[in-house]
Formats: C-alpha cells, structure tokens, sequence
C-alpha cells in the first residue's frame, strides 16, 4: 500500500494545493518498506492528481484540500483522508494501526 503525506518541516502540511514536498511511503505489514521524497514543481490539480496515479498512490493524508480536488483524486481511486494534523511520522503509525481519524469526523 503506498500513502501519500505532503509535509511541512516534519508536519502534515495544513493545505495540499500549496505545499512544496510529498512523502510516499510503501507500506508493508504495517511497516514502512520504503520512501520517496518528491519536490512538487507545478500547482496544477491535475499535475498533482498525476503524480498520484502515476506513483500508484492509494491513500493520500492531508491537512486540507480544496473540494474540487478530492472530487478528482478519489475519481482518480485514491482515498483522501483529510483535516488531519500532527507529525507526518505519528500520523503515518496511527494509520498503519488502523487508527487514524479525520478531524472532520
């Protein structure tokens, strides 16, 4: 399973459109097997909805994102886990023991 987080110094970053950095981390086992950090270039929906599909992303945590967006990355197949805080690395180990819950919620 890949999870995508875009982060800020360590943090999940408050807005997906604006953020400069994503994380994509494989998960295994509950584990982290692998990361890959990406620099985002382009502030284009579709760029960023792009790269998602195109690194097989499966899940994407953020702070927020604009509507329109989620509508395209879930169309996309991509679960949107939104209005999430906190550090990229406590939330990455709360979702891989099935404990993460949106602020939302």
């Amino acid at each position: 399973m890949k999870v995508a987080i875009p982060r800020l110094r360590g943090a999940i970053a408050p807005c997906f459109e604006h953020t400069a950095t994503i994380a994509i981390y494989t998960l295994e086992k509950g584990a982290v097997a692998d990361e890959l950090d990406i620099i985002l270039f382009s502030d284009r929906a579709l760029d960023r909805v792009r790269l998602l599909t195109d690194q097989e992303v499966d899940t994407l945590i953020c702070g927020g994102v604009q509507n329109r967006l989620e509508d395209m990355i879930e169309a996309a197949g991509i679960q949107v886990i939104s209005w999430v805080s906190g550090s990229v690395n406590e939330v990455l180990e709360r979702f891989a023991r099935g404990r993460l819950i949106s602020e939302r919620d």
